[in-house]
């Protein structure tokens, strides 16, 4: 069995358009830091993006990281996963998603699990990719994909490639890992970019970490994170959540 990462980018945000492109740390965007991260994984790397002219952005960023891009639909993102997978001979995917510049490999590490139909570190019944953390990956099956596929063809669910799984847990097998105690224990921080404001409270705590430490963790993180950030991150989440 063949577990390969599939990135999942566009340039079409509503809040914030072009944001895993902008520049974000020296002469980096989000997208370039991510890829470099998941180089240092035992993993085929590919990112899935659509077939909108906009997106050709993408297909560049990928070019100078020596990775591999699939292009199809803009709107079934699900579809897009599967014909991904199919093409790269995946029996696996860890799915992440370009708009987290803090993404921890060591997390992902942890995912793989060849038994489960899906996994992932679940703060209580909610998913990691349903947080505003912004460290954590998922791993899924091609089969589980497949099966969503066939059962489903509701928008938000072709849209949201996971969801149906941990919607309906009692048609997959699921493993439920832990998230680290730090994070349980600091539910008020936000790392993943969606606004502009998000997206210059990364650029901040970012360089403070990685002129530190260019291979920091969690820990480098919250110590580095200030009152007034967690101030704006407190009201991002409120923003978010409405």
């Amino acid at each position: 069995m063949k577990t390969g990462i599939i990135v999942q980018a566009r340039t079409g945000s509503t809040r914030l358009p072009n944001k895993v492109l902008l520049p974000f740390y020296q002469e980096q965007c989000i997208l370039d830091i991510i890829l470099q991260k998941l180089k240092t994984l035992n993993h085929p790397i590919v990112v899935a993006t659509s077939n909108h002219p906009n997106d050709n952005e993408i297909v560049k960023v990928t070019s100078r990281n020596n990775i591999h891009v699939f292009t199809a639909n803009e709107e079934n993102v699900l579809e897009r996963f599967i014909n991904c997978a199919q093409e790269n001979n995946f029996s696996n995917v860890i799915r992440v998603c370009s708009d987290n510049p803090f993404i921890d490999t060591s997390f992902i590490e942890e995912l793989v699990d060849e038994s489960a139909d899906y996994s992932a570190h679940f703060f209580q019944d909610k998913p990691s990719i349903q947080t505003h953390w912004g460290l954590f990956a998922e791993f899924v099956s091609l089969a589980a994909l497949k099966k969503i596929h066939s059962l489903t063809k509701e928008k938000t669910y072709l849209e949201h490639v996971t969801n149906y799984i941990y919607q309906n847990p009692e048609l997959f097998t699921i493993t439920k890992m832990n998230p680290p105690i730090l994070c349980q224990a600091n539910d008020d921080i936000r790392l993943t970019v969606d606004t502009a404001e998000d997206f210059k409270l990364a650029q901040n705590l970012y360089k403070l970490c990685v002129e530190k430490n260019i291979n920091f963790k969690l820990s480098t993180i919250l110590e580095n994170i200030t009152q007034e950030m967690k101030l704006q991150m407190a009201q991002s989440i409120a923003f978010n959540q409405k």
